[in-house]
């Protein structure tokens, strides 16, 4: 398959961020007295940014009074605590370096707040990404396809040269909205049954991020 540009997701695609994800979020919802989150309850509540994560983590979700608190000490824990447990997955840096060195261009679109998803990029995968765009007030999140082609447009590829890669049912909304090819991973947030079960016309799964080098061979 010829493609020019990979599209990567970040959080269960790239990297393994769950352990700092929950303790960010119980760390706003104890400081405000609710009750904390499992591991297995905020693996469920990720995909769609950090906004709806807390919404769907405090009781009474976004109406609760303290949301935007609740909010606001997430984001100031987890942009100095991001990186103590998040590691990216088996086989990340070596395929992307391969892909780079290939040719491919490669990006990050993430529902994370902008700010959040370049330090992280940054921090693991150094001088690997021709771009990297997190969440941003002016556009809509994934699935919405704002974000997708924002990059796009930045590095001058149409869709139909880039390949999407995610984990969740919201990388493949994405992914259709944005007119992209798609393959999703099944060692992410997701399992492979949740994944089929939610997808009508399932796409091509990998079992291991180094699988799109073969694909991409085809």
């Amino acid at each position: 398959m010829k493609k020019k540009l990979l599209i990567f997701d970040l959080d269960g695609t790239l990297i393994s961020t769950l352990e700092d994800l929950n303790k960010a979020t119980n760390v706003g919802l104890e400081k405000y007295g609710y009750p904390s989150r499992s591991l297995e309850e905020t693996r469920n509540d990720i995909g769609n940014g950090v906004k709806k994560l807390i919404e769907r983590s405090i009781p009474g979700g976004k109406d609760n009074p303290d949301y935007l608190g609740v909010f606001n000490e997430f984001r100031s824990y987890y942009i100095t605590h991001y990186s103590e447990y998040s590691k990216p997955y088996k086989n990340t840096q070596e395929t992307l370096s391969f892909l780079k060195n290939k040719g491919y261009k490669l990006a990050v679109v993430s529902n994370k707040f902008d700010e959040g998803a370049k330090k992280l990029v940054t921090t693991f995968f150094p001088n690997i990404f021709d771009a990297i765009q997190g969440s941003i007030d002016t556009l809509n999140y994934k699935p919405y396809p704002d974000l997708v082609n924002k990059v796009l447009n930045e590095l001058n590829i149409d869709n139909k040269d880039a390949l999407y890669i995610g984990d969740t049912e919201v990388d493949y909304e994405t992914a259709i909205n944005s007119k992209l090819d798609v393959v999703l991973v099944t060692y992410g947030y997701r399992k492979k049954e949740e994944l089929i079960e939610k997808i009508k016309n399932p796409p091509l799964f990998i079992n291991d991020i180094s699988g799109l080098i073969d694909y991409l061979s085809k």
